[in-house]
């Protein structure tokens, strides 16, 4: 048995020689390399996707450490695309992957959304940048899958897969919709989504004094916070961001089978 056939055998029993030449073929794009992003990434790797483009402009910190795919005390201080890129090719040296260092703000979807890949993943937790994403690919007519809120919760069991539109209980859901409203897009797409009340995020003792310059809400809301005020600091754990990358991972592999005739039904 090769080295190549060895890392797609246990898939190949769920999915047939030509869901593998499927994926092998495949090419998708990842928006943000957090703790759900580098989960789903991770996972599209050794499911076999042969092409990947992932976007992120951070650096791995010692608060990511409980909750990120890659995050160990060997990558901190190391840009989140470099520790992706070396972990992937561990695990399929065969895997071509496109890793751009990038601040994505929003106003700059449209250079930033390359239609070239098949499927996209938006993991991204600053709302602006993330509706600013999910406009473009609605406008292009791109499928994608989009993760809402991860952080103050605790129980992967309350995740649920469906329409933006059917969301419920998830206050960065609904303040994706609210935006997506305004900008008139009306487009039908899945998202993940907790319906677990999340626990609020709190000032950093050195910021007390700047408490006014942004409320806990405005923080929840938008996890990025405008410039000139300081980041709400988060709750997270290991269980529910990796869950939701899991989970988007899995859909882009099941959408990318739906095209290859001759695999196994589902």
């Amino acid at each position: 048995m090769t080295d190549e056939h060895r890392f797609s055998d246990r898939m190949e029993i769920l999915i047939g020689e030509a869901g593998i030449s499927a994926l092998a073929s495949a090419s998708v794009a990842v928006y943000g390399l957090g703790g759900v992003g580098a989960a789903c990434a991770m996972d599209l790797v050794r499911a076999g996707v042969g092409h990947l483009r992932v976007i992120d402009f951070d650096t791995v910190d010692l608060t990511n450490l409980n909750r990120l795919y890659f995050g160990y005390t060997s990558t901190v201080g190391i840009a989140k695309t470099e520790a992706f890129l070396r972990f992937a090719l561990e695990i399929n040296p065969a895997v071509s992957i496109e890793a751009e260092r990038i601040f994505f703000g929003g106003e700059d979807a449209h250079t930033v959304v390359d239609d070239k890949c098949g499927y996209h993943a938006d993991c991204i937790d600053s709302l602006n940048a993330k509706v600013s994403l999910i406009a473009e690919l609605c406008e292009r007519g791109l499928p994608f899958i989009s993760s809402m809120g991860t952080a103050g919760r605790l129980a992967p069991e309350r995740l649920r897969l469906g329409s933006i539109w059917q969301t419920s209980g998830c206050p960065l859901a609904k303040s994706v919709r609210t935006r997506l409203k305004s900008r008139g897009v009306a487009a039908d797409f899945s998202v993940v989504w907790s319906d677990e009340p999340p626990v609020k995020p709190i000032l950093p003792a050195r910021d007390a004094i700047a408490a006014s310059a942004a409320t806990a809400a405005e923080a929840q809301a938008d996890p990025a916070s405008p410039k000139g005020r300081r980041r709400m600091v988060q709750g997270s754990s290991p269980f529910v961001p990796q869950a939701v990358g899991h989970i988007m991972a899995s859909w882009i592999v099941r959408r990318i089978l739906e095209g290859s005739p001759s695999t196994p039904p589902r």
